[in-house]
Parts: structure tokens; sequence; C-alpha cells
């Protein structure tokens, strides 16, 4: 992306740089604490389950909220929501401070956390229709996600240095003080009006949250890049529990160094992944850029399961280039996909259909955490790695059978409206 095409994008679309400002804030935030809690708690124990529950306790909330929140975003002034869950964010960080040496007092805190992220999450995404021309869409995207990755870097870059530098009390307070910032920053977006009326009665409560339902399950073109959608994330998850085993085991490094060595890379993957997207959207499909990154990623988790363990004492640069390559084709993937959803969802739904995305994430990515933590632990980082290599495999063999039945739902309305 060139600099004169991203200035001409936020002058066009001036409010998305506050959105924006808020989500770089939030995501350093949350990747900062992850690092440092992921850090102490597998320090101390040495195993991967124990940092999966760091996972788990983070989204349990969406099993309460998840099907709801979205409904709630719907019926809420969006700006009021952004200000006020960063500002509440920024006060639960400062409950850290009273972990001290009991690691497993992280994880009530966690779902605290999480608990309010479950309004900040839909409440971002739906806005960003509201804030950007249409055109813009893919741009808007591509820069949430390089985000993001930017986040990734960092946060999960910078945070074992810090760490050694400033003190983990010192850390909880700047990360206390960004997602103060982050609020500001909602604070001076327009005013809106929610999208729906105030839900008046709890039979009008469970007629809306069906109507979100109903027209997920109705639209393919929605439903299909949803799924899509829930196994990304389920693979972030996964990558992020396995972060520590990745670095111990298979990089023979300390857990503090992942973050420059393995996490830094795959941010820059997707970073240099921007550009090429600008370029091809208007050359070629959505589901073209997604299939050649599902390729790009299978290939990745292939080449990290079988080849990279026998590589002995120069297994560092070549993992640190397959990092590059999989956040490279991890771009590719999600960006043409979260445009797809944008374009297809009816303003008035986006709230709870990106609830019902967060939702679904977590009932999929808990069993998945600790099936994927007890295989680390039991097997190894190997195992683990090809086995998300063969789920990549079943999604490319999904996407291609997704895109027919597409075409033929859009086949059957033009019929239906001749």
């Amino acid at each position: 992306m060139k600099k004169t095409e991203l200035l001409d994008f936020l002058k066009r679309n001036k409010n998305f740089s506050l959105v924006w400002s808020s989500q770089i804030l939030s995501c350093v935030t949350v990747n900062i604490v992850n690092f440092m809690m992921m850090t102490k708690i597998y320090e101390r124990t040495g195993s991967s389950l124990a940092v999966s529950f760091l996972w788990v306790f983070y989204y349990i909330p969406a099993f309460f909220l998840g099907p709801f929140s979205g409904i709630f975003v719907d019926h809420w002034k969006k700006r009021n929501v952004l200000m006020y869950t960063n500002f509440l964010q920024s006060m639960t960080v400062l409950l850290f401070l009273l972990i001290g040496d009991k690691f497993y007092t992280v994880y009530p805190f966690v779902f605290l956390y999480s608990l309010i992220d479950e309004f900040y999450g839909p409440a971002q995404a739906s806005s960003i229709p509201h804030l950007v021309k249409r055109n813009d869409l893919p741009m808007a995207n591509s820069l949430f996600f390089v985000t993001g990755q930017g986040a990734l870097l960092v946060g999960f870059g910078l945070s074992g240095p810090l760490m050694r530098l400033l003190g983990e009390n010192n850390l909880i307070f700047l990360a206390s003080f960004l997602l103060l910032a982050g609020g500001l920053s909602g604070y001076f977006l327009p005013k809106d009006e929610p999208e729906r009326k105030k839900i008046e009665n709890i039979t009008r409560f469970w007629t809306e949250l069906k109507l979100g339902y109903s027209y997920i399950a109705s639209k393919r073109i929605v439903l299909y890049p949803l799924i899509l959608s829930v196994f990304f994330g389920v693979i972030l998850s996964s990558i992020g529990v396995s972060l520590p085993a990745i670095a111990n085991q298979l990089f023979k490094i300390q857990v503090k160094d992942a973050g420059p060595l393995i996490i830094v890379p795959l941010g820059l993957g997707a970073l240099s992944a921007i550009s090429l997207i600008t370029k091809l959207k208007q050359k070629y499909r959505k589901k073209s850029l997604m299939t050649f990154g599902l390729k790009i990623v299978l290939s990745d988790f292939l080449l990290l399961s079988l080849v990279l363990p026998f590589l002995g004492k120069y297994i560092l640069v070549p993992g640190i280039l397959l990092a590059f390559i999989l956040g490279f084709g991890g771009l590719l993937i999600f960006i043409p996909n979260q445009t797809l959803l944008q374009e297809n969802i009816p303003s008035k739904l986006r709230g709870r259909v990106f609830g019902t995305l967060g939702f679904a994430t977590t009932v999929i990515t808990l069993p998945v955490l600790l099936f994927s933590a007890t295989l680390i632990d039991t097997a190894g980082i190997s195992p683990f790695l090809f086995f998300a290599g063969m789920i990549v495999l079943i999604f490319l063999l999904f996407i291609k059978k997704a895109e027919d039945a597409v075409i033929a739902e859009k086949n059957g309305v033009i019929n239906g409206n001749h």
C-alpha cells in the first residue's frame, strides 16, 4: 500500500481514523497482556494445557453473550459502546496487578475483560460500513486486519523486552493507559442512532434473535463466509495456545523471544500482502484469492510439521521464513472473506451477525483448544501442526463446494424473478 493511497483513503473517510485508532490501542493492549500472562503461566507450569485455559476463560463469555450481544449492539449507539467498553477494560486491566505469584488468579480477570469485549467487537465490526464508502470496504478491512497483525508485532513482539525493561507492573499500567486512550478515540466519533428501536419485551427480544439466525441460514453467500471466518478464528486461537511450545520445542528458543522471532515475521508477512490485495482486488475474484491463501497456509503447516524438525541447528532461519509466509497466506484468506460478509449483510442486522460469528467461533474454539493443548503436551508440537494442516485441507475442499452452492442460490433468485 502506497502512502498516498492511505492518505487519500483517510481523507475520504475521516471518521474511520477514530475507530481505527480505537482498534489499534485495544489490540495492542490485549496482545501485551495476553503475552505477559501466557509467558507467566508457561514458565510456571511448562504446560500447553494450562496456557489453553487462559484462552478458555477468554472465550467463555461468548457462550453467554455471543448469541445476544449483537442484538444489543444493534439497539445501542455504537459510539457509546466503543467508548464505554474501552473505559471499563482500562479499569479491568489494573486487576492484573493483584496476581503476584498466584498465576491461577489470571483466569477470572481474563474472563471479566472478555465479558466486556463481547460488546466491543460487534460494535466495531458493524460500525465500519457506516464510516467508509462501499468501494472502500476492502481497504478498510485490510487496514483492520493489518492493524491486528501490527498489534501482534507491537504487543507480542515487544512484550518480552518490555517485561525485562519496565517490569510487569509498569507494563500493566501502560496497558491500562492505552485502553483509556482508545475510549477517548470513541468519544470523538460522530453521534449515531441505533439501527433498530428499543426492545420492549422478551417476546420481541426472541423475535429479534431468531431473525438474525434465520437470515444467516437462508443466505448461503453469508453463511459460507461466516463458516470460513469461524475456521480462521479457530486456527488463530490454536496458534496462540501453541506459541510457547512452538518457541520451546520447535524453534528451541525462550518463550520471551517468541515475539521478535516468530510473531514479528508472521505480522510482517501479513503486512507485505496488503499491497497485493489492493492491486489484485479488481483483477481476481475473492474466491480465487482465498483459495490461493489456503494453499499457502496448507503448504506452510506441512513444512513446519514434516520438514522443519529435521533441520537441527539450521532450524531458526527457515522457521522465521515460514512464519512470514504463514502471515502472508492468512491475509489472503481473511480480507476477501470479511469483505464478502460486510457487502452482503444489511446494516440493521450487522451487529447480530457479527455477534453470532463471535459465538460460533467460541463454541468451536473451546474444544479444539483443549484438544490441541492435550495433543501438544502428549505427542509434541509437530503432530499438532500436521493436524492444523489437515483442517486447512478440509476447508480448501469446502470452498469449492461453497462457491457452487452460492452460484446455484443466485441463479435460483434470478430465475425466480423471471
